[in-house]
């Protein structure tokens, strides 16, 4: 690309297109660069806002401030950074054959915008409820102008009682926001079968579910919306077969591509409706770019272009874009589309795909799963943490990691986004070097410890997800004595032999197969591997009955 006087127009004001515009002057600073954006506050951390409505964040503007207390307006970005942003400014049509964009000024006039290349950074929009009426008591919560309106009402008591549609990160987080901080009355609504469904498979997400239960929500799963109506400052819904009376509803079902002047320009789409572009960020019209929520990526497990909208890979766009422009050698990389959600005081996480989704995409899919602490059991902060990491048993490669817990997991999979970007395999996990110390993790990083229950079962030491069905299963319980009297096996056929009296008492087996549960599963893995020697039939609880008790399943009385 030619070094000479370039005119470089940017489409959308968020973490893409400003980290693309930023980049690109401080590269080229002789280049003009413009942002045309249709609202007149920008470039504020929305995923910030749910903690801004719980109180977690004190001040809301301090989301559109910088780290040294700067507010992110347009002429900070123009003394700077050399950015010229048209706020207000409203992108109507565009023209990639003449290289002019039309766009609506803040005083409803047209002008035509001139450029030698064009950076699409629309992002997404909020999905709408089939029949969702226009009505402030039924809102969505995605932008600035969402979150004061409800702060006002909740502050002075006017919501007591709220609808949540859809229990994915902004359900939840949002759940929570209502729940602790203003002690509103949550129902919290999913048609899928478990919360966070993209996210999570059933095993852990029914340990969500019963998490948000236990914090007051009220969950209804497996309940799609099929009306909602407003009556007289009552908002009705009939979701499933549950008859739902609130002040209020929030609409959080996801998001879709802001793609109008995409699909007007004719630009190839993908899935969901998302601008399909290289690594290069290149869409199928020349000198047109895409980057961040309004574009597709590549998924580094399943190979195939995904639509995946998070602020993380939305800057790094920005970023690798800008570098391709000023002629940098630079290409976007695929993604495993980690991220993570706060569920009042559990953290959860996921790296690459779930069980289901890889099963979904033809891959050959197997699952471990451990109950662990995230520092040594003697450390007095030591936190629970629950791992599924899901494989392909005859390659061992690693298609994912979900995690979840009181205790640390975000560096968990943080750590495991790194192996799975990069086609690790079960022993590449096992040989993870992390940083030892008591205060921050255990000898053996339950990373790896999960890759080797994995390769266990690789080598016949099976276990069972820890929300299968125990009808019908004899339970043989290996804890001690005490501990299974304190905490009864929820199931009428138990057998309950100890580990260490097992060998003795084998005997006491018949030829059925055993389902061998303790704690944890550690033990029972062992009770299993013995088993085994011994000619006999049986697998284990994985996760052991300490994540089959987050589930919801409590003790026999």
């Amino acid at each position: 690309m030619a070094d000479d006087q370039r005119s470089i127009l940017v489409v959308g004001a968020s973490a893409a297109g400003l980290r693309c515009a930023c980049r690109l002057a401080r590269l080229k600073p002789h280049w003009t660069v413009k942002v045309v954006e249709a609202r007149t506050v920008f470039s504020y951390a929305a995923c910030g806002l749910p903690y801004a409505l719980s109180g977690d964040v004190g001040e809301p503007e301090s989301l559109r401030r910088t780290d040294y207390g700067v507010t992110r307006d347009p002429d900070y970005f123009d003394r700077y950074k050399g950015v010229e942003v048209l706020a207000g400014y409203q992108a109507v049509k565009l023209d990639v054959e003449r290289r002019v964009l039309q766009v609506k000024n803040p005083h409803g006039s047209r002008e035509t915008l001139a450029w030698d290349e064009l950076v699409l950074a629309t992002g997404a929009s909020p999905l709408r409820l089939k029949g969702q009426p226009d009505h402030p008591d039924v809102v969505t919560f995605h932008t600035w102008e969402d979150l004061e309106p409800l702060k006002r009402r909740l502050a002075v008591g006017g919501l007591e009682r709220v609808a949540l549609v859809g229990a994915g990160l902004v359900g939840c987080e949002l759940a929570e926001a209502f729940r602790s901080l203003w002690g509103a009355e949550v129902v919290l609504i999913e048609a899928a079968p478990a919360p966070l469904p993209r996210m999570l498979d059933p095993d852990l997400a029914a340990c969500v579910a019963q998490h948000l239960r236990d914090n007051g929500v009220t969950v209804l799963q497996g309940s799609p919306v099929k009306s909602i109506r407003t009556d007289g400052g009552r908002v009705e819904l009939v979701a499933g077969t549950h008859e739902v009376d609130v002040q209020a509803a929030v609409v959080a079902i996801g998001v879709g591509p802001e793609t109008k002047l995409a699909r007007q320009a004719g630009l190839e789409r993908g899935p969901g409706g998302a601008i399909v572009v290289d690594r290069r960020m290149a869409t199928s019209a020349p000198h047109v770019w895409a980057v961040g929520d309004c574009a597709t990526v590549r998924h580094a497990v399943t190979g195939d272009i995904d639509h995946v909208p998070l602020g993380s890979l939305a800057n790094r766009q920005g970023r690798t874009l800008a570098n391709i422009l000023a002629g940098r050698s630079d290409e976007f990389p695929p993604v495993t589309g980690a991220l993570a959600v706060k569920v009042f005081d559990w953290n959860v996480a996921i790296s690459g795909c779930t069980e289901q989704s890889a099963r979904k995409h033809g891959l050959s899919a197997q699952s471990a799963w451990i109950s662990t602490l995230d520092r040594p059991h003697y450390w007095p902060e030591a936190e629970e943490i629950h791992l599924k990491l899901v494989y392909d048993e005859e390659s061992g490669r690693v298609h994912g990691v979900q995690a979840a817990g009181k205790g640390e997991v975000a560096k968990r999979i943080d750590v495991a986004t790194q192996l799975i970007a990069r086609g690790a395999t079960l022993d590449d996990f096992i040989h993870l070097e992390h940083a030892y110390a008591p205060p921050y993790s255990p000898a053996v990083e339950p990373l790896a410890v999960v890759a080797m229950v994995a390769q266990n079962q690789c080598d016949g030491i099976e276990s069972v997800s820890p929300d299968e069905s125990w009808d019908g299963v004899t339970i043989l319980d290996v804890r001690s004595a005490e501990d299974a009297a304190a905490r009864p096996a929820s199931s009428d056929t138990v057998l309950q032999i100890p580990l260490g009296e097992l060998d003795e008492r084998v005997g006491e087996l018949d030829d059925a197969e055993h389902l061998v549960v303790c704690s944890r599963g550690t033990r029972s893995a062992e009770a299993t591997r013995m088993l085994a020697r011994r000619g006999l039939r049986a697998r284990y609880l994985g996760g052991g009955l300490r994540w089959r008790r987050e589930m919801g399943e409590r003790e026999k009385p």
